[in-house]
């Protein structure tokens, strides 16, 4: 998590990975040759919205691509950002968001080179007992939404849901986030209307009768509903200096990438879940947060300009000065064109 003036750590997700081997064969991009050494950072890489570099790692995708990748698992900062500037850390994933944190507060722009989430990755649950009286986002007008912290992920979540309905953000109350029973308590008791959950929380909340559904936020479909196009969240960026003086490095990470998505979206949950294990079990964790998270990489990696045209409006609408990001600046579709197209 971020301790950041404006956005913050809500919104950023770093990201590194291991190379492991294709079953199959070899990339293009292999060599016989030592494999380059990077580093890249993650915060939480067995947590389900850094899906993709965990399973490129057990794919082996990294090292097709000739790259021997050391994972560094820190929270995003300045720090981490100059380190990529000059190479000691090649990139990172997080949130879409962090590439306009890096530009305007930082001067240090990074660029998202593949996309890799186009959806928040939670539920949106009605209170139980509001059921048939708040039957869509237009009716959130002077309701409390349980999203935490006004830097968060789940409040950006929030916000756009709230904004696409034709709502000004004073329209809600934001509410912060407690332990799971807590928040059952709040939402039986009256004391919240909504919560923004992902899993397994949401299950919980669920299975002990407190809420419902109302809108879904991890399906292409649902965000598509709840805000008007998808959401790009989870992104691998790098420093936009350091991408373009080493072009051949961002392109064998992005092919890696690349492959990783279409290995998801081809694929069932129970193949996944045989290699990534860890993400369905543990205290924390249930058969259910892999089940909906694999919704949200339903993409080829390309980044929506228009999605993230309208991400970025609504982060403006809360924190002014992130009006003055020049957008086309914090993406670039280049690399995944190249690998899509070698892919044919």
């Amino acid at each position: 998590m971020r301790a950041h003036p404006s956005l913050s750590s809500g919104f950023i997700y770093l990201i590194a990975i291991a190379a492991g081997v294709l079953s199959g064969g070899h990339s293009a991009c292999a060599t016989a040759s030592a494999p380059t050494s990077v580093v890249l950072a993650v915060d939480g890489v067995n947590v389900v919205r850094n899906l993709p570099v965990l399973l490129a790692e057990r794919l082996g995708y990294f090292r097709d691509e000739g790259l021997q990748v050391t994972l560094k698992e820190t929270a995003a900062s300045a720090e981490i950002d100059g380190q990529m500037t000059d190479g000691r850390i090649a990139g990172m994933v997080a949130y879409y968001h962090h590439t306009i944190v890096a530009q305007v507060e930082e001067g240090n722009p990074t660029v998202a080179v593949v996309t890799l989430a186009v959806t928040p990755g939670y539920q949106m649950l009605l209170a139980s007992q509001l059921k048939g009286k708040v039957n869509g986002p237009a009716d959130l007008k002077g309701r409390r939404i349980i999203s935490g912290g006004p830097h968060s992920a789940k409040t950006t979540a929030a916000n756009w849901v709230v904004l696409h309905a034709g709502c000004a953000l004073t329209d809600y109350t934001r509410l912060a986030t407690s332990a799971k029973a807590q928040i059952a308590t709040q939402l039986l008791s009256g004391g919240a209307d909504l919560v923004v959950a992902p899993e397994p929380d949401a299950s919980y909340y669920l299975a002990q009768g407190v809420a419902v559904p109302f809108l879904d936020l991890y399906s292409v479909e649902g965000t598509r509903h709840a805000v008007g196009s998808v959401f790009p969240t989870t992104v691998l960026s790098m420093s936009a200096t350091y991408a373009a003086a080493h072009p051949e490095l961002a392109q064998r990470l992005v092919h890696a990438f690349v492959r990783t998505l279409r290995y998801i979206n081809t694929h069932g949950v129970a193949a996944i879940a045989q290699l990534v294990p860890e993400m369905a079990t543990g205290a924390n964790q249930s058969p259910s947060v892999l089940h909906e998270g694999v919704k949200m990489f339903a993409t080829d990696g390309l980044m929506p300009a228009e999605a993230a045209r309208a991400e970025a409006a609504v982060v403006a609408a809360q924190f002014p000065q992130y009006k003055a990001a020049r957008i086309e600046a914090t993406f670039t579709n280049q690399f995944v064109e190249k690998a899509l197209a070698r892919a044919k």
